[in-house]
């Protein structure tokens, strides 16, 4: 089942073209068909240090990119896709799952803990704030979200109308009849996720209740109830046209959006400061650093009118505007500068030579 669910969503994955990755001399460029770019390497003495390296799984077909686990802790996830214009890298993870028994409310069984759990601590990955949705599907299903120390993150919950309603799979996109979504803040690298459900009688693991609503809560059940972070994309996708089975029990994979960056430097001025000790990641002259959102770190762009791998000496290479009409329009006369370009009307004419017919044969009178 695992491994067929992971053939699966390697398949429904983004691939990363296969264009130079700029490896250094003797390291892999590729794992299957996606383009590992440096400050990423597959192997020792490819990857910046310890939290880029990357492993390939050739075990597999086609092979799975492995993050290394280099820091000792549950850190071997599978990447999807790695992006090095927006910073960003795919993986999965397992549901939450938990089912209840109908009558009583009390729970019968739930997934492996080890299984639904991931750490990012220690390694240049972040859970994605922006690119990702916590959701709870089933009800009535409280689900929540802790950090490593056990702190609160971020909740939501489900409930249905009516046992019809749920047969029907009716829903209103995500908004808490009988799935919900919710937010999570920044620089979260541990993922915890936890289920509470609802019940009448002896409070123990589930929500103790005893109200004429709550009779009804209970009756408007699943049996099963969901908890998982996944990628907003991701969601539409499976969701579309409120396509939602709520009477599933068995476990399923998500994709999840991972931000990257170079975490061994509060910023960019503080990374700055270690120039001469060769730790700033920005190598190519024509590149600029940018601070990331989601705490410590930051990423390297090439500048304006350049392109190619910031991470390089010399990696940042002028393009040439001249050559790409639909990104650069120019319909004069077109002159390529070092990170940029000069677009002028020819000789005898005046305007706009950035439109089409927008050069005018210049009235010269008598």
């Amino acid at each position: 089942m695992a491994v067929a669910l992971a053939i699966l969503l390697v398949g429904l994955a983004p691939a990363t073209p296969l264009s130079s990755a700029q490896q250094p001399p003797g390291c892999p460029s590729t794992c299957g068909n996606i383009s590992i770019p440096y400050p990423f390497g597959i192997g020792a003495g490819c990857a910046r240090d310890e939290g880029f390296q990357l492993e390939c799984n050739h075990t597999s077909s086609p092979p799975l990119l492995i993050v290394s686990n280099s820091t000792g802790g549950r850190h071997r996830q599978q990447l999807l896709s790695l992006s090095l214009a927006d910073g960003e890298a795919r993986t999965f993870l397992t549901a939450k799952r938990r089912c209840y028994n109908s009558s009583t409310g009390d729970m019968v069984s739930e997934n492996d803990q080890n299984a639904t759990e991931m750490s990012l601590s220690g390694t240049p990955y972040r859970f994605s704030r922006s690119r990702n949705r916590l959701v709870a599907l089933g009800c009535p299903n409280l689900a929540y979200l802790v950090d490593g120390r056990g702190s609160y993150i971020s909740s939501c919950t489900s409930i249905c109308r009516t046992p019809e309603s749920v047969a029907a799979g009716s829903t209103v996109g995500f908004t808490g009849e009988g799935c919900c979504q919710s937010s999570i803040p920044y620089s979260v690298d541990v993922y915890k996720p936890d289920i509470i459900g609802f019940k009448q009688g002896q409070a123990g693991d589930s929500v103790l209740l005893n109200s004429t609503a709550a009779s009804s809560i209970l009756q408007s059940s699943t049996v099963c109830r969901y908890m998982y972070l996944a990628e907003d994309r991701w969601i539409d996708a499976a969701y579309r046209d409120g396509a939602v089975d709520f009477n599933r029990t068995d476990d399923f994979a998500v994709h999840v959006v991972l931000d990257w960056a170079v975490r061994n430097a509060g910023n960019c001025s503080a990374a700055r400061r270690n120039l001469a000790a060769a730790n700033y990641a920005c190598r190519s002259a024509d590149s600029v650093c940018v601070d990331t959102g989601d705490g410590d770190g930051y990423r390297c762009n090439c500048s304006k009118g350049y392109e190619g791998n910031p991470y390089h000496d010399g990696g940042c290479k002028d393009i040439n505007e001249c050559e790409r009409a639909k990104e650069y329009p120019c319909f004069g006369v077109c002159i390529n500068t070092l990170g940029s370009y000069h677009c002028s009307c020819p000789p005898g004419t005046s305007g706009n030579p950035t439109i089409q017919t927008g050069c005018v044969k210049t009235n010269q009178g008598n």
